[in-house]
C-alpha cells in the first residue's frame, strides 16, 4: 500500500481530528456494551496494543476544541484503528464561559503525584494551561487544599517538581488545580512543560472527517470490535 507507515509506541500518543461540527463528532462515538469507541481512519497509522491516546477534536464551524483520552482497542486491517474513549463528557454542550476557559488548555497525559500535609496520591494530568491543570485518578483531596505537584517518570521511579497549587474543584475522580503564581520555580517548570507539550502537539498526526461520510450512506466506520464478535457468534 502507498503512503508512509507511522508507528506509535506505548507512550502517550497525541492525535488530532477535524470535523465540520460537534454533531458529526458525536455521531462517530459508538456505544458498544457500555464502552465508547471511536474509529481512526488511516491504514498507515499503527499502534502497539493498549497504547494510551490523547485525542483533540477541532471543528470548522467554531466549536471549542474537545480533548478526549483513551487507549487503542483494536485494528481493522486495510482501514484503521478503533480507540476506546475513557470519558465522553467533553463532547457535551458547554456554556460560553466554560468554552473560553477550555480554549487555553492543552491536552496531555502526564503521570503526576500530588502531596499535601495529610495525603500523597498519584494520577494523570489530563490537560494543562499556564494557570492550572485537570488531574484524574486522585482521591482524598478537597477544594481549598494546598498541594505540591510532581511529574513522575514513566516507571514512577523518578520525578521532578512541577509547582505548588490549590485545589479548586473535585468531581467524579477528577480535580482542577490552580498553580501558585507566587512559586517562581513552579512558574518556570510549568512554562517548560507547556513548551514541551505544545511541541508534541505540533508533531501530532492529524486526520479529517471524510466528506463522503455522514451523508446518504450514513457513517462509513467499520463494524466496532465487540459488535463484530457478537455477530460472528450469532452466525
Amino acid at each position: 500500500m502507498g503512503g508512509i507507515l507511522t508507528v506509535q509506541g506505548r507512550s502517550d500518543t497525541r492525535l488530532r481530528y477535524r470535523f465540520a461540527n460537534l454533531e458529526q463528532a458525536r455521531a462517530h462515538i459508538h456505544d458498544v456494551r457500555g464502552e465508547s469507541l471511536f474509529f481512526v481512519r488511516d491504514d498507515q497509522l499503527r499502534f502497539l496494543p493498549d497504547t494510551p491516546v490523547c485525542l483533540s477534536m477541532t471543528f470548522d464551524q467554531g466549536d471549542v476544541t474537545r480533548l478526549l483520552h483513551g487507549r487503542v482497542a483494536g485494528r481493522v486491517e486495510g482501514a484503521g484503528t478503533w480507540l476506546q474513549i475513557a470519558d465522553t463528557r467533553p463532547l457535551r454542550e458547554i456554556p460560553p464561559t466554560e468554552a473560553v476557559r477550555r480554549g487555553v488548555r492543552i491536552g496531555c497525559d502526564e503521570p503526576v503525584e500530588a502531596r499535601s500535609g495529610h495525603r500523597v496520591s498519584t494520577g494523570r494530568m489530563r490537560d494543562l494551561s499556564p494557570g492550572g491543570a485537570r488531574l484524574r485518578g486522585m482521591f482524598g483531596f478537597a477544594s481549598g487544599d494546598r498541594i505540591e505537584l510532581r511529574i513522575l517518570s514513566a516507571g514512577g521511579l523518578a520525578f521532578h517538581d512541577l509547582s505548588y497549587a490549590h485545589v479548586v474543584w473535585v468531581e467524579d475522580g477528577e480535580m482542577g488545580v490552580q498553580f501558585d503564581r507566587s512559586d517562581s520555580v513552579g512558574r518556570n517548570a510549568v512554562a517548560r512543560l507547556l513548551v514541551e507539550t505544545e511541541e508534541l502537539w505540533a508533531a501530532a498526526w492529524e486526520g479529517t472527517h471524510p466528506p463522503t461520510c455522514c451523508g446518504e450512506r450514513g457513517l462509513l466506520d467499520p463494524v466496532p470490535p465487540r459488535e463484530r464478535e457478537r455477530a460472528a457468534g450469532a452466525g
